[in-house]
Formats: C-alpha cells, structure tokens, sequence
C-alpha cells in the first residue's frame, strides 16, 4: 500500500504521541459515520498501542451507528459539559477527524483551540484550516476520513493487526462517505477495503446496521421527502426542503435524512440535487452532484461552506421561502442555460 504522507509527518505524529498521557479525539456536530467511525477506529487502535484515548462530540450521533460505540464511550458536549470540558484541559495532544478546522465543533471548538495541547488534524476535505493545528494529515484525494486514518496509522504501525471493532468502524466510514462506493472511490480504496475485510469487517453487518435499520418514522418521512421533490430542469436540479414543522410531524431524530440528499440524482436527466433542512437557527444546505459539475464552489460562495468536487455542505439564514431564489442565482453561475 503506498504511503499517503511523506515519512516526516509520520515522525512528528510518533513524535508528538510517545510523548504524551492523554490523547482527545474529537470531530464536528452531527456526525456522521465517517465522522463517528473515524474517532471510535482511531480511539481504539490508539488504546490497543497502550495510550490513555478520550472521544468527544459537540452533540450525539444518530442512533443506527450506536453499534460502533457499543459501551458508549463517546462523550457528547450537549449532554456532558462539564466531563468534556475537563478531557479538554487535560489532554496533551488533540486529534481533529473529519472536519476541516475547530468552527465546525462551534462552542466545543471554541476551547479545543484555547486549549495548548498540542493539536493534529486527520481529515480529506478542500481547504483545511491548517493554522489551527500543528500538525496536519489532510488531502481531498482519499475517499473518506477513514481511509486516510487507516493509511496514516499503516505506515506508523505496519506490522500492527487491527481488531475486528476497529476493522468495522473504518469500513463503515468508508461505506457512507462514499455513498456505497457511488462516489469518491479511488484505486487504493479497494485495498483498504480489502484489508479490513481481512481483519474481520463483515460489509453485510454494516449494511444491516446502517441501511436496513430504520424506524417507521423515518420511513414515513422519506416518502414524504420523495413526493416533495422540486425540479428546476432548465438547471437539471432537484431539490428537497424539510421545514421544522414537517420534522416534528414525524418525530424526527438526528441522523434520519442520511442519504436523502442523493434523491432526485436518481430522477432520469437530473444531475444537480440540494437538500435544505431547517435546523433551530439556521438551515442546512448539502449539495451533490454528477460528472463535472461542481458543487463546492456555490457552497463556498453561496451557501457559506465548502466541501468536495460533488459532494458540498454549507448553511443560509433561517428563511426557507427565499431557498429557490438562492439556488437558482447560484446554479446560475455554474450551469449554463
């Protein structure tokens, strides 16, 4: 397997953790399952090496990845303030995963980068926040956050055998953050995957767990979300908005529109979708997209995120009348009509 990142960063990284007590990992609200399988792989090879792990989030994950987390190990700030702000203070070295820099951990963030802990960032999207840590892992040209983890901790530790737990955690973020392998895939992926098949990662448990465990409400609200599509075909877009009073008629929880951003892509001529859900003070916007069509750019521009070629997120102000006057301007400066 090749080496993702030159030896130097290697040394620095065996460097910086041989020479600390404890180590907090630590990725961004509402996460996801590259998100959750990063912290919970790395948190658990970490501890099988012999170091003293924490794992934080700024609020819980969905309820299909609690199998990752199986003795709930992971703290979540929302709901344990005061413990997290302590593994905080008494960390040594703080390993970001799967976010580009602290402001997508918003108050949390705000004392990782007080803190003067020594601070390592591991992730793969455009555009990483590097004068927040001092060290940095980060390219776009991996599939996943945990793709990049597994390469980095390869070549630290190649003679290392991961556990079936950690195995599992790492293809689960592999799996969702590809789409299941509809995007993002690059040659070395299927050797990862390969690999952690080896180690005991069953790929239909994984499925089982995430696709095929919904609750009735959540598939109540997909039918809603699939009746509700908007097309804009002069723009070859389709676009799905969910409005807080559209969620709390289906008892919402966190984690149960995963995917649903993907659904008008698989309406014939449709190459553009947009997802806007609305959140307690601001509305979420996930933009994907087929081909050469690039999404980041508008998020970046327009919806004040960023992400990958295809695959972008970012936020607008809590109004969702004005979503289609938004998306049309920005689909306007990257689809010619």
């Amino acid at each position: 397997m090749k080496d993702l990142f030159p030896k130097n960063l290697i040394a620095r990284w065996n460097e910086a953790l041989v020479s600390s007590v404890r180590i907090l990992l630590a990725t961004h609200i509402y996460p996801d399952g590259d998100a959750v399988g990063s912290l919970v792989g790395l948190g658990l090879f970490l501890r099988q090496q012999g170091f003293e792990v924490s794992m934080i989030c700024p609020s819980p994950y969905p309820d299909f990845l609690k199998f990752l987390d199986k003795n709930g190990e992971v703290l979540f700030f929302s709901h344990d303030r005061e413990q997290v702000i302590r593994q905080i203070a008494e960390a040594d070295v703080i390993i970001a995963v799967d976010v580009s820099g602290f402001t997508r951990m918003e108050e949390m963030g705000d004392l990782l980068s007080a803190s003067g802990a020594f601070k390592v960032l591991m992730d793969h999207h455009i555009d990483p926040v590097e004068g927040d840590f001092d060290l940095v892992f980060s390219t776009p040209d991996v599939s996943s956050t945990c793709e990049l983890i597994y390469r980095v901790l390869h070549s630290w530790r190649p003679k290392a055998t991961l556990s079936k737990e950690q195995a599992i955690a790492f293809l689960t973020g592999i799996i969702t953050d590809t789409n299941q392998f509809a995007n993002s895939i690059y040659p070395e992926t299927f050797n990862v995957v390969s690999a952690l098949n080896a180690c005991g990662a069953d790929m239909e448990e994984i499925f089982d767990q995430v696709f095929r465990n919904f609750t009735y409400n959540r598939m109540r609200l997909m039918g809603y979300a699939l009746q509700n599509i908007k097309l804009l075909p002069e723009f070859k877009t389709g676009y799905i908005v969910l409005t807080r009073d559209v969620l709390d008629a289906f008892e919402y929880k966190n984690g149960d529109t995963e995917g649903f951003v993907n659904f008008p892509l698989a309406i014939q001529g449709i190459s553009v979708s947009a997802f806007f859900i609305q959140r307690e003070d601001h509305i979420k916007v996930s933009l994907r997209s087929k081909g050469n069509i690039a999404v980041n750019g508008i998020a970046k521009e327009f919806f004040d995120g960023g992400g990958h070629f295809n695959a972008s997120a970012g936020k607008m102000e809590d109004k969702p009348e004005k979503i289609e006057t938004l998306l049309r301007e920005a689909l306007g400066t990257i689809i010619a009509l």
